[in-house]
């Protein structure tokens, strides 16, 4: 939408408030994204969800859209400084293409800015979304696993731990009983697989996929660690709600600037009207009654 001085009065800012306020919403509405499931993220280590969900919207088309208003509100940001400049110390009845020209930028501006607005809006929610899902799911996890399969497993690591003490003592009785003075090459190798053993162990321990996840240097547990990630999102909200707020002001300036354009733009015709129309004057008339 191109503002002309042709416009009647309060078309303007009509026009200009109307396409700062309503326009981006329907834009963005047909931008998708599609999160990955809960049940794809509940099997991966707590401090790797997050990236995982981050990974999947840079891959969306909302992500795409992301950029692309990017691009475009710094290169409109860049304009409008420049018209701006232009157009700072001149009488409000001067330049006024340029000042119409600096609304329309600022309008819009404004649209991208919005659109940018809630597509943020939007991923967030989604992303809140699918912390809650994942959340619930490894209570339910951590229920099962506590009436059925932690139970179960401790049973036969608590088995397997007697069994190796069992047969390293029945070894070293072996070894006395015979009377050797020196370890056998057996009890040896025996010693060296256990040595490996550990050290298979703190390698998965320690490796990233499997290490514990923390917040604010502090171990937590997946539970607590997922729902860290709420309380963060709802951070985000409060500024996303902030910015909008910073937003409709500024919508509001541009709709005040379109209207103080309206004014310019009135008096301007009239004057050039009352310039085209001369007043007739008595003495002009005279020469009609002689």
């Amino acid at each position: 939408m191109k503002f002309t001085k042709t416009l009647t009065p309060h078309l303007l800012a009509l026009a200009v408030f109307s396409a700062c306020m309503g326009s981006s919403s329907a834009l963005a509405s047909d931008i998708q994204w599609q999160p990955v499931s809960a049940e794809s993220l509940i099997e991966l280590p707590a401090n790797l969800i997050e990236k995982r969900i981050q990974q999947d919207f840079n891959m969306s088309p909302m992500a795409t859209q992301l950029l692309s208003l990017e691009q475009s509100i710094a290169q409109q940001s860049s304009q409008i400084k420049a018209v701006q400049e232009m157009v700072s110390n001149v009488e409000s009845d001067e330049m006024i293409d340029e000042k119409v020209s600096l609304v329309q930028l600022k309008s819009d501006f404004l649209d991208d800015m919005q659109t940018g607005h809630l597509l943020r809006q939007d991923s967030l929610n989604q992303k809140i979304d699918v912390y809650q899902n994942v959340l619930k799911k490894m209570y339910q996890a951590s229920n099962r696993q506590q009436n059925e399969g932690k139970f179960v497993l401790k049973q036969q690591q608590e088995a397997a731990r007697l069994r190796m003490e069992k047969v390293m003592a029945q070894v070293d009785e072996t070894m006395s009983t015979q009377g050797y003075t020196e370890q056998s090459p057996y009890a040896d190798e025996f010693a060296k697989n256990l040595a490996k053993i550990e050290k298979l162990k703190t390698a998965i321990s320690t490796h990233q996929a499997s290490m514990a996840a923390t917040v604010d240097g502090m171990e937590v547990s997946s539970e607590e660690y997922i729902r860290q990630l709420l309380i963060q999102a709802s951070s985000e909200q409060s500024l996303l709600d902030q910015e909008g707020l910073m937003l409709s002001y500024m919508s509001k300036l541009v709709a005040l600037d379109a209207q103080a354009l309206e004014y310019a733009i009135s008096d301007q015709q009239d004057q050039q009207s009352a310039l085209a129309q001369p007043m007739t004057t008595p003495a002009s008339s005279v020469d009609l009654f002689l």
